[in-house]
C-alpha cells in the first residue's frame, strides 16, 4: 500500500479488527507516518439518546419487559443486567436493571408497559389460565411465593448463591397491598 492508502486506511482505525488495527498501528510506526484523525462514525438514531423507562430489582421481571417491548417493535436493552446477574447483591446499590430505549421511542413504550394485565391467558389445548386475583384488594398484580426468603437470602450472603429451600406454605402475593392468600381448589384460604 502506498502511504496515501495507509492513512485512508488509518482514519477507518476503529471500524478494523483488533489484529488489523495492530498491524496498521506496527505499519505507521515502521514508515514514520503521522496518524491521522480518525473519522467520526456516524451513530444510528436509536443510539443517539436514550433514556431509563423502568428499573428491576429482579431479572425475570426485566427479561419480561424487554420482551414485550422487542415483540412490539421497540429496540431497547437492559443497563447492568449482566452485572447484577453475576451478583444479585448488587442491584440496590446500582438502581437495578434499568430498561433503556431511544428517547423517540419512550411514549410508545410507556404505552405498551403500562397496558393492563390480563384477567385470563389462552393456552392452545388447555383450559384459559385465570390470572390470581387479590381477595382484599382485586388486583391482579400477583406473585406466587414458593421458596423461603430467609433462607435463599441467608444463603446468598454465606455461600454466594441462593440455596432454594420450600416455603412452609406455597402462597400468592399480591404486589399492590401486601396480602398473601392460598388457592385450594377453587376456594381461598
Amino acid at each position: 500500500m502506498s502511504d496515501d492508502e495507509m492513512l485512508r486506511l488509518g482514519a477507518q482505525y476503529a471500524s478494523l479488527t483488533d489484529n488489523a488495527q495492530t498491524l496498521v498501528r506496527d505499519e505507521f510506526k515502521r514508515r514514520n507516518l503521522e496518524t491521522p484523525d480518525a473519522e467520526e462514525e456516524e451513530q444510528p438514531d436509536a443510539l443517539l439518546g436514550v433514556k431509563t423507562i423502568r428499573q428491576y430489582r429482579d431479572q425475570a421481571e426485566a427479561m419480561l419487559a424487554r420482551s414485550a417491548l422487542e415483540s412490539s417493535g421497540i429496540a431497547c436493552f437492559l443497563r447492568d443486567e449482566n452485572t447484577i446477574r453475576i451478583d444479585w447483591l448488587w442491584s440496590n446499590l446500582m438502581g437495578g436493571i434499568r430498561l433503556q430505549v431511544a428517547e423517540a421511542d419512550v411514549e410508545a413504550a410507556e404505552a405498551v408497559l403500562s397496558q393492563p394485565i390480563p384477567e385470563s391467558v389462552a393456552v392452545e389445548g388447555e383450559p384459559d389460565f385465570q390470572q390470581p386475583q387479590c381477595p382484599k384488594c382485586g388486583s391482579l398484580n400477583s406473585r406466587f411465593n414458593n421458596l423461603d426468603a430467609k433462607v435463599a437470602a441467608t444463603s446468598i450472603l454465606l455461600l454466594g448463591f441462593p440455596v432454594p429451600a420450600p416455603p412452609e406454605k406455597e402462597f400468592w402475593h399480591c404486589i399492590d397491598c401486601g396480602t398473601n392468600w392460598i388457592v385450594r381448589g377453587d376456594s381461598l384460604t
